[in-house]
């Protein structure tokens, strides 16, 4: 257990994250009233090699016998996501079901010193901070409690608007900023951001592992791509979920 708190501790001290990557928030599957979930995960997210941690929490219930409601809260060092969302349910069979959640989130992210991605000499060393909002809609399907392991297996399709507000300079080799290099990216984005979960486990705690995608519609388009600006296109991420 040391060893393992260790490593993470190390991963966040060495993590290096971009401008947005796909979030690591539970898919609840809610299919009844007061059915309660409380989900705790960690989360590597990745472009070309994994360089981004987050740890992460959801709550999600069932306030009547269509009704639920979530939210969830992660932070990584160098990154942090809120998110709330109100939300429909659906039992469609006795295993099965669909969810239909709208919310917004929240988030930040920033890097007060990272190596320039140019093999040019006369590049420069370059920090990046910001924020964004997300304003979304996700639909959910799956299934629960299948075989003795209490399998559930879902997959989520989350689309919205990615609106950033990050600030960028160069800095040059005393670490001072270089004149003229600022640049401030605001540019609205479409967000698609599917997901595909596995739980099992018992009828009170499940094991649970996820893989996410995002697809932003503008960052490697526009004129930030020139100034560093990125974002992770997977996270992968295990955790525990507690039924009550």
């Amino acid at each position: 257990m040391k060893t393992l708190l260790r490593l993470c501790a190390g991963a966040l001290l060495l993590a290096s994250c971009s401008i947005y990557h796909p979030q690591i928030v539970d898919i609840p599957l809610i299919n009844h009233q007061g059915d309660t979930r409380v989900d705790v995960a960690a989360g590597m997210s990745w472009w070309i090699l994994p360089e981004c941690v987050s740890f992460g929490a959801t709550a999600s219930y069932g306030f009547t016998d269509w009704l639920a409601g979530q939210a969830h809260v992660a932070y990584g060092g160098d990154n942090f996501y809120l998110q709330a969302a109100p939300g429909v349910y659906k039992p469609l069979g006795e295993k099965s079901v669909a969810e239909l959640y709208a919310g917004i989130g929240y988030g930040g992210a920033w890097n007060d010193k990272a190596e320039s991605t140019s093999d040019s000499p006369s590049s420069n060393d370059f920090f990046y901070s910001g924020t964004f909002l997300v304003p979304f809609v996700q639909g959910n399907i799956g299934w629960h409690d299948l075989s003795f392991a209490h399998i559930d297996l879902a997959l989520g399709i989350k689309m919205g608007a990615y609106m950033p507000n990050f600030d960028y300079h160069e800095l040059d080799a005393n670490g001072d900023r270089v004149a003229g290099s600022g640049y401030t990216y605001s540019t609205t984005n479409f967000l698609f951001e599917p997901q595909a979960m596995l739980r099992f486990g018992g009828e009170h705690l499940k094991f649970n592992v996820r893989l996410g995608y995002v697809w932003l519609s503008d960052v490697y388009d526009s004129q930030s791509s020139s100034r560093n600006f990125y974002y992770d296109l997977f996270t992968t991420s295990a955790g525990l979920t507690f039924y009550f």
